[in-house]
């Protein structure tokens, strides 16, 4: 597992109210709980604690299609470069 990868799953921890376990790759973000303002908050940490820099517009689900938390792992390693 990769430093992006447990960054993020730590970040998600701390943001998920919806969630009675550890996240994994699997878990669905819609069990996460996670508000429209815990998002902001999740994009700040990634880009302080991970320094990726993540493009937002606050018109516009920065969650788009993404289903699991692997799949928003996979769009942080893409703005990463580290894909």
């Amino acid at each position: 597992m990769s430093d992006i990868d447990k960054g993020l799953l730590e970040i998600i921890k701390g943001h998920a109210i919806g969630l009675t376990g550890e996240p994994t790759r699997e878990t669905p973000i819609a069990d996460l709980g996670i508000d429209s303002f815990s998002i902001v908050e999740i994009i700040y940490e990634v880009e302080e604690k991970l320094g990726v820099e993540v493009p937002f517009n606050a018109n516009e689900n920065p969650l788009g299609n993404m289903k699991t938390v692997g799949d928003l792992i996979d769009a942080v390693k893409k703005l990463a470069g580290k894909e």
